[in-house]
């Protein structure tokens, strides 16, 4: 009798626990890392210079990015360490600036070429069908549609070491913010 008791009541406990556990699931959720990019020049293709100007990050995951304003325009270097060999997916989300003004982003991707302060633009993938330069972002106030990319994914293939330049570069629209806010993802 006793064991029948006690058989019921860890039945019961366990059905408990089973459905708390299914109320109120236990989920993981991936740490967002804040970065903030100093201005650098977009149009001085040297090594040293990039090197001196670029915030590394040698891991995946889900980073938020932030450029401050220089004159009219933003522009910041990210350098990116592949931690192994694989097919690595960017995703540049959510761009945004002060109020609604005109905003277009692109990011472009280059590489050293192994000769002294040399780089290379290199080419990757992506869903809209760019090779080189990817805007990723465009608003024009009062406009709804044909306008807007929400988002841009970009593939590249690397070997664990490669480095890669990340430039994001918005001059063409003056925004009044100063500064130009983001999400990045690397997976």
């Amino acid at each position: 009798m006793k064991r029948r008791v006690w058989q019921r009541i860890l039945s019961l406990a366990l059905l408990l626990a089973m459905a708390i556990i299914l109320v109120n699931p236990v989920t993981a959720q991936a740490k967002t890392k804040k970065i903030k990019l100093s201005y650098a020049e977009f149009n001085i293709p040297q090594e040293s210079y990039i090197e001196s100007k670029a915030k590394t990050i040698n891991k995946t995951g889900n980073y938020k990015v932030e450029i401050k304003k220089q004159g009219k325009s933003y522009s910041g270097f990210i350098k990116f360490v592949a931690p192994k060999t694989k097919k690595y997916t960017f995703t540049f989300s959510n761009l945004r600036a002060k109020g609604k003004s005109s905003c277009l982003a692109y990011v472009d991707f280059s590489s050293p070429t192994g000769i002294e302060d040399q780089i290379d633009t290199i080419d990757g993938n992506s869903k809209g069908g760019y090779h080189n330069s990817y805007p990723f972002a465009y608003r024009i106030p009062g406009k709804k549609r044909g306008y807007n990319v929400a988002k841009r994914t970009v593939y590249y293939q690397l070997t664990e070491g490669q480095v890669v330049y990340i430039n994001v570069v918005n001059n063409y629209y003056s925004t009044k913010g100063k500064k130009l806010k983001f999400n990045l993802k690397i997976k």
